[in-house]
């Protein structure tokens, strides 16, 4: 295979993102999902499933076929900054946990690159920065030097590499996952990364009353869906 040619199979077509969108169920079981078909209630928003997901395995599927057929970078025109940026956001977070449960560092660097993907199309870069924290920290649980495996991913994805590194060079004070709004929890399948309402809910606060008028009118919509889905509403 020669200059841009590739594989039919290995073309990103927007039917692979139905993983990112929602859509029908996926089946099918992997080393994620312990070979077995995980199946979820779809009024559940997919941070919140049991981890893992079917759509956990549809996602690492996609990324993996984004790689091989010419780089991460093939997948930014096709995804939104409130759908598919999102899910990866989501996405990236619940690998921070599994990789903690696994002892994984393969599914920590999977959950990097989803974030850093999301990153390039994202409409707040503060919702970035948020998920990095428990990815450091992973990092840091699994004996693994956290500053390398940022800028591995930063060196995958170049156009990423502002964002990637721009968390390394942080104090430590503000890389802390408490202050970035979560702390380590546990659920019945084991550790899981919890969001910590309270910190999140006063940071939104205060940067809503820092905005323009205009802005903030045009931001009251998304507040008030994430203090109803919070049960601050």
């Amino acid at each position: 295979m020669t200059g841009d040619e590739r594989c039919p199979s290995d073309r990103i077509e927007l039917a692979d993102l139905v993983c990112l969108t929602g859509g029908s169920a996926i089946t099918g079981g992997s080393a994620i999902t312990g070979g077995a078909a995980i199946t979820g209630g779809a009024a559940t928003r997919y941070a919140d499933q049991a981890i893992p997901h079917e759509r956990d395995l549809a996602i690492v599927k996609l990324l993996g076929k984004a790689r091989r057929g010419g780089g991460l970078e093939q997948l930014v025109e096709l995804v939104r900054p409130e759908v598919e940026a999102e899910t990866l956001r989501a996405f990236g977070l619940r690998m921070a946990s599994l990789a903690v449960r696994r002892t994984d560092p393969d599914l920590l660097r999977l959950g990097l690159r989803a974030v850093a993907l999301a990153s390039l199309r994202s409409m707040d870069r503060r919702d970035d920065l948020r998920v990095l924290a428990p990815l450091w920290r992973t990092a840091s649980l699994l004996r693994l030097d956290p500053s390398h495996e940022f800028t591995a991913a930063a060196a995958e994805l170049p156009d990423a590499s502002a964002f990637l590194l721009g968390w390394v060079d942080r104090t430590p004070d503000l890389q802390d996952l408490g202050e970035m709004g979560f702390r380590e929890s546990a659920d019945e399948d084991g550790f899981r990364y919890a969001e910590d309402t309270t910190v999140i809910r006063r940071a939104l606060e205060q940067e809503f009353a820092r905005r323009p008028w205009i802005i903030r009118f045009l931001l009251a919509r998304r507040r008030r869906r994430w203090l109803r889905e919070n049960g601050w509403d």
